[in-house]
């Protein structure tokens, strides 16, 4: 789940006063509601920085300037907060004119100064997905509706406006109180749902806007209810008793199955995820290249798509999945080979008795369990021992970061945040100061120039820098930084009379107001 992008770590002492607060207020039940069973809660609340989990809630609350069509709709766009837009011939100025008589969650108008103060909000926190807006130069609103984005280079500054993460405009009086303000359950932004109700580590309640710009009617849903079930067979089970409409945790081996009960739909869906193992290139014996490219090897790629993920993946072919542009068909990809490994292994010159690597992974996964457990038998044939470590996402997660508790191997399911490859090559393995998803821990001056200079080169090139991509992944593969086993295809599970789903790769929420339930 990123499995996960990002999830911050709630500040204790605010999640149990939240939790207090609303258990004296009780939500009373509403018949036109729509309940999603989540994996895990929403740990960071502000839109400037939130990175993971969140967007469920984000994709509801907030709104872009414009939001990405699913792939092969007649145009690229919707119409968000912007209602029209135009570029210069230079591919420098963005002008989006926004929509008007709009109004956020506390009130306020929007206006481009409010456009304006979130972005540049996000630009200046530097977490999360800032890094989007990295060739943005300057932002004016030179008239009440008028938003004016200048880029050092040509950018596609409309794919960054579409962002599921870090492009969602908010109140300004609600980003002056900050992120502890947001981090009590508290949003501000335009759309269709209000944060009625949070009971951290129980659900989320959302209520309809009745301000929205959009509208509502009879059918629109009035109340969303995002509870937290951490395990998978629970949630399949609320889907079957009918205490669910929806749920997150779809186990690849039951989407058939799940699709053949009554009142239940079960389906694979586009997808631009991909699965992997991150190995930490700085923590023995991990950081001998070697011993990294034998682990590699040792995972049998075909056996866990086809058994493990019941056909609903396929095997990894590199960094990027193959369904997004910029994938580096030509790469030489590893294949199971114990035997190769084991060579590996002794030209690494590691010990015999140094043989030894943890690896970590969200233990609520029975993909991530069962693959690891396949991994662990296989490494074990090549004198390799792998002490298993499960656990929730927030643990591992922050251990990960810290190379005193980092595992040698960690658990990664990655989405980009707006469709480019340079999420993947940016997001996971350019270097950082501070650990966030180069949990590899990997550093290389010579990749971070490709990447760099692809990304600035997208806007008015996208051969050249589909070509500087290229070279970064060949050489992320040749440096062994993780183990890229499979590319996802998406799963859901949902009940037979929610109408008007509609898949999207470029997002992981579901647009409640989009949905409706069909009369029985």
């Amino acid at each position: 789940m990123k499995l996960i992008k990002k999830i911050a770590v709630a500040v204790a002492t605010v999640a149990i006063g939240v939790s207090a607060l609303t258990a004296a207020v009780p939500v009373q039940a509403k018949t036109n509601s729509v309940t999603y069973a989540m994996y895990g809660d929403i740990k960071d609340w502000d839109p400037s920085e939130a990175f993971s989990l969140e967007v469920m809630m984000l994709v509801n609350v907030y709104e872009p300037l414009l939001w990405y069509n699913p792939p092969g709709s007649e145009q690229q766009f919707t119409p968000a907060l912007a209602e029209s837009w135009k570029v210069s011939e230079d591919g420098l100025t963005w002008t989006f004119n926004l929509r008007q008589g709009v109004k956020f969650h506390d009130g306020e108008p929007l206006t481009a100064e409010a456009a304006k103060s979130s972005i540049e909000r996000t630009r200046k926190l530097k977490k999360g997905a800032y890094y989007i807006w990295g060739a943005v130069s300057s932002i004016e609103a030179p008239e009440t509706h008028t938003l004016v984005i200048k880029t050092k280079e040509p950018a596609p500054i409309d794919l960054i406006a579409s962002s599921q993460y870090g492009a969602y405009i908010y109140s300004p009086k609600a980003a002056e109180k900050g992120a502890e303000w947001f981090n009590q359950g508290n949003a501000a932004g335009t759309g269709p749902y209000t944060v009625r109700q949070w009971k951290a580590g129980q659900q989320i309640v959302l209520d309809k806007n009745p301000d929205y710009w959009g509208g509502f009617d009879e059918s629109n849903f009035e109340r969303i209810y995002l509870k937290v079930v951490t395990e998978n067979a629970t949630q399949v089970q609320m889907l079957k008793a009918g205490e669910a409409d929806f749920i997150s945790l779809v186990p690849a081996d039951q989407v058939d199955s799940l699709n053949n009960e009554p009142g239940i739909t079960a389906k694979g869906v586009p997808s631009w995820k991909n699965s992997q193992f991150l190995i930490n290139t700085q923590k023995a014996p991990t950081d001998n290249k070697k011993f990294r490219q034998a682990l590699t090897m040792l995972w049998d790629y075909d056996k866990v798509v086809k058994e493990i993920y019941a056909g609903y993946a396929e095997p990894g072919k590199g960094v990027v999945p193959a369904t997004m542009w910029g994938h580096n068909s030509n790469i030489k990809t590893p294949v199971f080979d114990v035997e190769k490994a084991k060579k590996l292994v002794d030209e690494s010159g590691v010990p015999a008795d140094q043989r030894k690597v943890t690896m970590a992974y969200i233990g609520t996964s029975e993909e991530y369990k069962n693959s690891a457990l396949l991994f662990q038998a296989n490494a074990a044939k090549a004198g390799i021992e792998v002490e298993l470590k499960p656990g929730k996402w927030g643990a591992i997660w922050k251990n990960a970061k810290d190379l005193r508790t980092a595992p040698n191997l960690q658990s990664m399911t990655w989405w980009p945040t707006y469709p480019t490859p340079n999420d993947w090559m940016i997001g996971l393995f350019r270097t950082e100061e501070k650990a966030l998803f180069n949990l590899s821990h990997y550093a290389n001056s010579a990749y971070d120039k490709l990447v760099d200079e692809g990304a600035a080169l997208e806007g008015s090139d996208r051969d050249a820098a589909v070509a500087k991509y290229a070279k970064a992944q060949k050489l992320l593969m040749e440096d062994a930084t993780a183990i890229f086993y499979a590319d996802i295809k998406g799963r859901v599970a949902y009940r037979s009379n929610i109408v008007g789903l509609q898949s999207n790769p470029a997002y992981a929420g579901i647009f409640f107001h989009r949905l409706k339930r069909a009369a029985q």
